[in-house]
């Protein structure tokens, strides 16, 4: 079967370009062929609104040219949906299958949130599809009300060839978009009872997003244990990986997050919720530590054993190394999806 994935530029920021990359790296397969056309690309308005369009207006053509057979199209919600839903359409008209590989982190609430007209639309977009790929079990349920089927594949990690002993890490990171969703404000508010008890460990925050109104928090709270590191370049990353003892992700929402898998195959405990697909992923005490958004007295607490307790956390490193080298390395992945494909082709 030949595939046209269609989605944002595999160097963009964000989990989907991950999972993109991922595909770029790693897929290969005897009985498939494997297209990729960009729906978006970072930078200035006019370059990603130029970006949008030239993907759109060349879809049907490139679907013509190399004789596609399924556009794999990778969505999310607000902007991405829109693109999106049109991909959806000019497949279809083109004659191609479509599969829909769903990321958002609240598509099940972005589809219920929405104005009356947008959901129809949204249910409409989602009928045409002939698969829908989702990453947690709480969107197939949600949209099982209105009868479309879907299916679940989580996401996947390379599994790194180095690593440091988890004696030689220091630091706390989390790495993520900074803002409400993502907890990082919680983590702010523990800093300072943090500092009180443990001033000789810092806490690196990753990511783009609210970076300003965070500043302006350490600022106006003189928090001394808060380093923001920005958006950083994958080497970057492997780098502030490999120093890592703990990963705080205290998030409201998500799906499936690719830095805690990421860190995980590092051997990186996390700290994180019972939202989205997290609880398919994390189990607590074992590999890392789930608590309830918000909550900042167990979030102290749970950061707190990990930074005291060496053995404990050496223990759920070895864990959570193991738990993704088992089930959910690349290898496992583009297995799923080639059977995927093929049941689809046959």
């Amino acid at each position: 079967m030949r595939i046209l994935m269609f989605g944002p530029n595999h160097e963009t920021k964000g989990g989907i370009a991950t999972v993109i990359a991922n595909f770029r790296d790693h897929f290969h397969s005897d009985a498939h062929t494997m297209f990729h056309l960009e729906s978006w690309k970072e930078g200035s308005l006019w370059k990603r609104t130029f970006h949008s369009a030239r993907g759109l207006f060349l879809l049907p053509f490139q679907i013509k040219k190399k004789r596609i057979d399924m556009v794999h199209i990778h969505m999310a919600q607000d902007g991405s949906y829109f693109r999106k839903a049109i991909a959806t359409r000019l497949a279809k008209w083109s004659g191609a299958g479509v599969l829909l590989h769903i990321h958002g982190s609240h598509f099940d609430q972005y589809h219920q949130e929405s104005a009356p007209w947008l959901q129809k639309n949204l249910i409409r977009t989602l009928r045409k599809a002939d698969c829908i790929i989702v990453l947690n079990e709480d969107v197939t349920t949600y949209f099982a009300k209105f009868g479309i089927p879907m299916e679940i594949i989580q996401n996947a990690v390379p599994i790194p060839e180095t690593q440091t002993s988890p004696a030689e890490r220091t630091q706390i990171s989390s790495f993520g978009q900074l803002g409400e969703r993502k907890g990082t404000y919680d983590i702010l508010a523990i800093a300072p009872v943090l500092y009180a008890k443990h001033p000789e460990v810092t806490i690196h925050l990753y990511g783009d997003g609210d970076i300003k109104q965070a500043q302006e928090i350490i600022h106006t709270k003189q928090l001394k244990n808060i380093r923001i590191g920005g958006w950083i370049t994958a080497t970057e990353k492997e780098k502030a990986m490999q120093q890592t003892m703990i990963h705080l992700l205290p998030s409201y929402q998500e799906g499936l997050p690719m830095s805690i898998l990421e860190t995980m195959a590092h051997g990186i405990p996390n700290i994180s919720t019972y939202v989205g697909g997290i609880p398919d992923i994390i189990e607590p005490g074992k590999d890392g530590f789930l608590i309830h958004p918000g909550d900042h007295e167990l979030l102290f607490a749970a950061l707190t054993t990990l930074i005291e307790q060496d053995a404990e956390r050496e223990k759920m490193s070895l864990a959570a190394a193991e738990k993704i080298k088992n089930q959910f390395s690349m290898p496992a992945y583009i297995h799923k999806w080639n059977q995927l494909y093929s049941e689809w082709d046959s």
